[in-house]
């Protein structure tokens, strides 16, 4: 496991001469005062739906495109399949075309991902699209639109925090299938980078929760109980290990925070697939929600959902609900 890591375990760019290990239990002991967590049971929420990803199958995604797609042809194609979604999504796409806040880049220099945000110093939103030229360019405008339509920068409310990523990854499973029904052949095989991403944000969030264990256990993060972790895991995620600990030693926080809208939205997204390939009807799941998040609270999403809260938290049902609809659909696609 990591082979070299234990006598290397030190040398993470020891900043302002800290040393490895004080970095990452300065990071743990920040994110348990600042979060305020009363023991590892507070985690259990975002713990369970992460042990879901961690237990489901591999999936794939393919990065080789034989074709090449132009900025108007993406367009073309993110504009009927909002036409064919919902026409005030296509309307709403052209307006913050033409008020100047999607900002295609034609050669991005930096490996920066597509964003959407609210520059606070300006005053104004920004949708960030660096083009690709392949058919990815139309998952990342759709995902990027969607994360812009329910932001609403005069309201702080939690629940878009949990669950934006979901309706994004949601809008981003019925593109794909809108292509395969239009018969592109880029889409032939299952091709959603924001699901394929899930398994390592899974171990990610997974190993956060663990560290946090030890330390609330063990009152400090030393090379024993760090590698005990570490072996806890199978070998092909030394790779991820390895960035992880090295994020959090560059960083000097951990990256919980950061990494569980994903697996929420991951489990969410499916969940909402799935009903909705029941009942069609259940599009306006999606319609209404981009909406209720601006004011919804988190319980009261969950509640929408028809998912059972149970002393403040999932009842073991629902959690079986997400897991069965997760595990369906990587079945279905891969």
């Amino acid at each position: 496991m990591l082979e070299g890591f234990e006598e290397n375990i030190n040398n993470f760019d020891d900043l302002d001469e800290i040393s490895g290990f004080e970095i990452i239990n300065e990071a743990v002991n920040d994110y348990i005062v600042e979060s305020e967590l009363t023991g590892i049971e507070d985690l259990a929420f975002i713990s369970k739906l992460t042990k879901i990803i961690l237990d489901s199958k591999e999936v794939r995604f393919d990065y080789k495109y034989n074709k090449k797609y132009s900025l108007k042809e993406s367009d073309r194609i993110v504009k009927e399949f909002l036409e064919y979604l919902n026409p005030y999504y296509k309307e709403y796409y052209e307006t913050r075309k033409n008020d100047g806040t999607i900002l295609f880049d034609h050669n991005p220099q930096t490996i920066e991902p597509a964003f959407s945000s609210y520059d606070i110093f300006n005053k104004k939103r920004i949708i960030y699209i660096p083009l690709e030229k392949t058919i990815e360019d139309c998952f990342a405008i759709i995902h990027e639109l969607m994360h812009d339509i329910n932001m609403d920068i005069t309201i702080e409310n939690m629940a878009r925090y949990f669950y934006t990523e979901g309706l994004s990854l949601l809008s981003e499973l019925l593109l794909e299938d809108y292509l395969k029904e239009k018969n592109i052949k880029q889409c032939i095989n299952p091709n959603n980078r924001g699901l394929y991403s899930l398994k390592s944000k899974a171990i990610e969030v997974d190993f956060n929760i663990k560290l946090i264990e030890a330390y609330l256990r063990d009152g400090y993060i030393n090379i024993s109980n760090l590698m005990d972790i570490l072996n806890s895991y199978p070998i092909l995620y030394d790779d991820d290990l390895e960035c992880i600990l090295y994020k959090i030693s560059y960083d000097k926080e951990l990256t919980l925070d950061d990494e569980q809208p994903y697996i929420i939205g991951g489990l969410m997204a499916t969940y909402m697939y799935d009903r909705i390939k029941n009942n069609k009807n259940n599009i306006m799941e999606l319609f209404e929600l981009n909406q209720m998040l601006k004011y919804y609270n988190y319980s009261q999403v969950l509640e929408y959902l028809d998912l059972e809260i149970v002393d403040g938290n999932l009842s073991e049902d629902s959690y079986k609900q997400l897991e069965e609809k997760y595990k369906k659909y990587l079945k279905n696609r891969w």
